[in-house]
C-alpha cells in the first residue's frame, strides 16, 4: 500500500504513526518491519518502530536536510498483509503526521483514514481489468520475458498456487482460457 504525498513545499524529514485493525499486519522479523521509501527518498533513511498502543510510527529524515525528490508521488509503501478471515472492509488510520521543511517549520497534517475492503481474486485476470482474457496470457509471458508490466496482479498469474510465477502458470493460463472458450461454443 503507498503512501503518496503531493506537496508544493520541499520538505526534509517527516514522522507518521500507522494504525492497522486486527484483520491487517505487516510483516515484522525481529522487529525490523517491511515499510519502504520509494525513489523519492533522495539519501532520506527510514526508522520503523511499533509503539505502546500498538499503533507503528514511522520517521524519515535526511542528515544533509535535502528535500526529498519531486512534489507528487509515494512516499512510502507499506507492506500490509490480511488474515485469512479478512472478508470484509478494515480502516487503516494515518495519525500525528508532522513534516518539517527547509526551514525548520513543522506541518501538522490532520489525521487521515482510508478504508480497504476485500476482494475475491480472479484467477488468471494477470492485467487487473476484472476479465480473463488473452491479454493476460500475453502479460503473463511479457513477465516471465522481463518486460515490465503495469498493472501486474501476482497472485492472480500465480496460477497453481505455488507462490512462483513460473512457466506453469502460463500452462495454467491456457488450459483455462480453452476451457472458458469450449465451454461458450454452442
Amino acid at each position: 500500500m503507498p503512501l503518496v504525498l503531493t506537496n508544493e513545499a520541499q520538505y526534509t524529514a517527516f514522522q507518521a504513526d500507522v494504525y492497522l485493525p486486527e484483520q491487517l499486519s505487516v510483516d515484522s522479523d525481529n522487529g525490523v518491519y517491511g515499510f519502504a521509501l520509494t525513489e523519492r527518498k533522495g539519501n532520506h533513511v527510514l526508522s520503523v518502530n511499533r509503539l505502546p498502543d500498538g499503533g507503528i510510527r514511522l520517521l524519515s529524515y535526511s542528515v544533509d536536510l535535502e528535500p526529498y525528490n519531486g512534489n507528487n508521488g509515494a512516499l512510502v509503501t507499506v507492506p500490509v498483509t490480511a488474515s485469512d478471515d479478512f472478508a470484509d472492509t478494515a480502516i487503516i488510520e494515518l495519525k500525528n503526521v508532522l513534516f518539517t521543511t527547509l526551514d525548520a517549520v513543522e506541518v501538522r497534517l490532520p489525521d487521515h483514514s482510508c478504508t480497504v475492503t476485500a476482494v475475491t481474486p480472479l484467477l488468471g485476470d494477470v492485467d487487473d481489468d476484472g476479465t480473463v482474457a488473452i491479454a493476460d496470457l500475453s502479460a503473463l509471458i511479457d513477465y516471465l520475458l522481463g518486460v515490465e508490466v503495469f498493472p501486474f496482479n501476482a497472485a492472480n498469474a500465480d496460477m497453481d498456487g505455488d507462490g512462483v510465477i513460473a512457466i506453469g502458470d502460463v500452462s495454467e493460463l491456457i488450459d483455462l482460457l480453452r476451457s472458458t472458450l469450449l465451454a461458450s461454443l454452442p
